[in-house]
C-alpha cells in the first residue's frame, strides 16, 4: 500500500511498524485523526482509537477544550500528525498527549515547517493558500501557528526525548497517488533529498519518534 504524496506525514510511523513486537498488544491513540488514514496499516495486535471533531471518532473532542476525556497512562502509542498548528494552545495539547501515554509509550508527532522555500516564495509575492484564509484562521481551524524547523523541535523536545527525526518534503500537487504524474514525483523525490541536507529551506514537515523523558 503506497502513501499518497499528500500524506507523507505517516512515513516515519509506517517505517517503524516493523520494530513493534507482533505478539504484543498495543493501544494506539491518534490525536487529530481526521479520516483515520493510518488504520489500514495497523495489524490485528493494534487497537486503534481516534480523537477529533466528528461523530466517526472514538473521542469526539475539540482539542482546544482542555483536558482529554481519557484517564492517565492508557496508550502505548500516540500519533499526532499535522495537528498542533491548528489548535490555539499546542503546548497544552502536547502535555495532555504525554499524560494519557504509558511510561514506556512511543510518540509519533509532526508539524509543518512554514518557512520552507515554497512558503517563502508565496509570502514574497503575496500569495495566500487555503490554509491562510485572511481573518478566518481561528474560526476554520486553519494554520494558526507558523513554526520554523527549530521551533518544532524545541517544542517536542521540551516535553519528550526525540529518538528519530524525519525531514519530509510533502507534495501538495495531488491527493491521489495514481493521478500524480511521474514528472512531479521526480521533482518531489529530489526536493525530499534536499530536505535532509537543508531542513530549514526544503522541509515541508518535521516528523519525530519520541519517548517520555524519564524513560
Amino acid at each position: 500500500m503506497k502513501l499518497s504524496p499528500s500524506n507523507q506525514q505517516y512515513r516515519l510511523f509506517i517505517s517503524e511498524l516493523k520494530n513493534f513486537d507482533p505478539k504484543k498488544k498495543y493501544n494506539v491513540l491518534e490525536v487529530g485523526a481526521g479520516e483515520q488514514l493510518i488504520k489500514p496499516y495497523l495489524g490485528k495486535n493494534f487497537t486503534y482509537k481516534g480523537m477529533d471533531l466528528g461523530k466517526n471518532q472514538d473521542y469526539n473532542f475539540n482539542l482546544d477544550g482542555g483536558k482529554f476525556p481519557i484517564k492517565s497512562e492508557v496508550f502505548d502509542i500516540i500519533i499526532c500528525l499535522e495537528t498542533m498548528e491548528h489548535v490555539m494552545y499546542p503546548e497544552r495539547v502536547l502535555k495532555e498527549i504525554v499524560r494519557v501515554a504509558k511510561k514506556d509509550a512511543f510518540f509519533f508527532l509532526s508539524m509543518p515547517n512554514e518557512y520552507n522555500f515554497l512558503q517563502r516564495f508565496y509570502h514574497l509575492f503575496g500569495i495566500k493558500t487555503f490554509i491562510d484564509a485572511p481573518f478566518r484562521l481561528v474560526e476554520e481551524h486553519l494554520h494558526i501557528h507558523k513554526p520554523r524547523v527549530k521551533d518544532i523541535l524545541n517544542l517536542f523536545s521540551k516535553h519528550l526525548k526525540i529518538q528519530k527525526i524525519d525531514y519530509v518534503w510533502e507534495s501538495r500537487h495531488s491527493t491521489e497517488y495514481l493521478t500524480y504524474s511521474s514528472f512531479f514525483r521526480a521533482i518531489d523525490k529530489f526536493i525530499d533529498v534536499l530536505a535532509k541536507l537543508w531542513p530549514e529551506m526544503f522541509t515541508r514537515l518535521v516528523a519525530v519518534k519520541a519517548v517520555k523523558r524519564d524513560r
